[in-house]
């Protein structure tokens, strides 16, 4: 909150008052969603209603067993890598 104080005032420093208010309308519009998400996790009461999905469990071992298999052998990540940016060059 403090840094979008500072970004915000040295904007509007700079001359661009629209820009700040841009920011600020969209700073307003975010707060608004992820205070609704805390208001519905404190303040409302309810038993939580669990529902399992395939593909988001399917979806989690699989990046799970990618992450293992990256760490353990990043040889083939680095080499796409570096053939990329020589690619730029």
């Amino acid at each position: 909150m403090v840094g979008k104080f500072y970004l915000f005032r040295a904007v509007i420093d700079g001359g661009f008052v629209w820009l700040a208010i841009i920011g600020v309308l969209t700073s307003l519009v975010s707060a608004f969603y992820y205070l609704r998400i805390v208001v519905n996790m404190y303040m409302n009461n309810g038993e939580p209603a669990v529902e399992r999905e395939t593909w988001l469990g399917l979806t989690t071992s699989t990046m799970a067993v990618l992450t293992v298999i990256v760490s353990l052998v990043p040889q083939f990540l680095f080499a796409w890598a570096s053939e990329a940016v020589l690619k730029l060059l």
